[in-house]
């Protein structure tokens, strides 16, 4: 029963991370919703999830590959001659995943994992190269990564490059992302190269964390953890220019440091995770609970991102809070939103956020394992609800969700092989 939760997790994961990539086409993605409902459905059926079986792995790869006709990285984008090397290098990675799981020599299966995670980083570099994308969100973070350099404030800025139809009047993230993203705008020219190094330092830390110690895993831990840079809508992601792969390195890196008895470290990742995207703030509560981390080190990790957002609060209280809370609370309705907001009641949208988030903590607090994977996983539960009652829930907040599940499974076959491994030390 342990791997059938493992397998469905797995699978759910990748289909609405699928549905999220193939769908954004449409206006009204139903879709898209309908396999949120029954992603969020299925979590909350069957969490904690364990170590899935490695058919799984290679059925989710062969998912990518078969979507990657359907889904959007040659649109929304003014395409060179880089971008479709990009996709094919891409879908290699993809393929090199699927195999993985069927390799029974442990070198020669590292091996294939080298070779598909230097295949997602040159993937990932051409899609960069492939052209700019025409998103508001990549003009933003250039435009605000230009301003620091000329000592300006992002937040007083106005992107006049924006597309039409995008919102082009205030910066709408939290500081941490420009400060992030800046570096790789100065001295590379585009923010994206520090996005996708973010991803491919997230999967390589994950898959580390995996094979360290010498320990010898017969499950699907190091393909899982592959699997990261091969999920469904991954290449639309790094093209798009979304911050979330900046978060998805944060959050494994704190669970790899929780699971590591170095839980004080896991303050800063998670510090300046919640400087960089708003609505990680769902996740607090969570952090609060979680005996291996609790309140306190909360409360630092929230002064850590204070001490991020401070200097731009001081300059222009008025503004910063406007772009960063007023923006979100304000920002009209959107049929293109992966959710069900529209199709509630008005006076019952903002309840059901707070019932479908509370009913999510009520089913993950007394069920998740205390480890690094249990944090994962939950933290994906509590996401994939809030994001299928939100306001403006779209691929890379799915994609996110969907990868955290990825990442916490990848951990728990971790956490098993070291479980097993110490009762058998016990036992001798």
């Amino acid at each position: 029963m342990i791997q059938e939760r493992g397998a469905i997790l797995l699978v759910s994961a990748t289909l609405i991370a699928a549905l999220a990539a193939s769908s954004v086409l449409d206006t009204v993605p139903l879709g898209a919703i309908a396999g949120a409902g029954v992603f969020c459905i299925v979590l909350l059926a069957v969490f904690p999830g364990e170590v899935p079986p490695g058919w799984t792995v290679s059925l989710a790869a062969l998912i990518t590959l078969g979507i990657l006709p359907f889904q959007l990285p040659l649109v929304g984008v003014a395409p060179t001659q880089w971008l479709l090397p990009g996709l094919g290098v891409g879908a290699f990675a993809a393929f090199v995943v699927a195999l993985l799981p069927w390799l029974p020599w442990l070198p020669l299966r590292r091996l294939f994992a080298f070779v598909a995670l230097a295949a997602m980083a040159v993937g990932f570099a051409l899609i960069v190269r492939g052209g700019h994308p025409l998103i508001d969100v990549w003009v933003m973070l250039r435009d605000a990564s230009a301003g620091l350099l000329h000592g300006l404030n992002p937040y007083e800025l106005k992107f006049p490059d924006v597309p039409r139809g995008q919102d082009d009047y205030c910066f709408p993230y939290v500081p941490g992302a420009f400060l992030l993203t800046a570096p790789a705008q100065w001295l590379l020219g585009d923010v994206r190269w520090m996005e996708g190094a973010c991803l491919v330092a997230a999967v390589g830390l994950t898959a580390w964390h995996a094979t360290d110690r010498g320990r010898r895993i017969d499950g699907a831990a190091l393909p899982v953890a592959l699997l990261l840079g091969a999920m469904p809508g991954t290449l639309h992601v790094v093209e798009q220019s979304w911050t979330e792969p900046m978060l998805l390195l944060a959050m494994t890196a704190a669970a790899v440091l929780i699971d590591r008895g170095r839980v004080n470290w896991a303050i800063v990742p998670l510090g300046v995770a919640l400087a960089t995207k708003q609505y990680l703030i769902v996740l607090v509560p969570l952090l609060c609970f979680w005996p291996n981390f609790g309140w306190r080190r909360v409360v630092a990790s929230g002064a850590l991102a204070g001490v991020i957002c401070l200097p731009w609060f001081l300059v222009n209280p008025e503004r910063f809070v406007a772009c960063t809370i007023g923006f979100h609370i304000f920002l009209p309705p959107m049929s293109a939103s992966m959710s069900i907001w529209l199709f509630l009641p008005g006076p019952v949208r903002a309840v059901a956020v707070v019932l479908g988030v509370a009913i999510a903590y009520a089913v993950v607090a007394p069920r998740a394992p205390r480890t690094g994977s249990g944090f994962l996983l939950a933290a994906g539960v509590v996401l994939a609800v809030f994001d299928f009652t939100n306001k403006a829930s779209f691929l890379n907040e799915w994609w996110f969700a969907s990868e955290l599940i990825v990442a916490g499974l990848a951990i728990a076959a971790v956490d098993k092989a070291d479980g097993g491994a110490k009762a058998a030390s016990e036992l001798a």
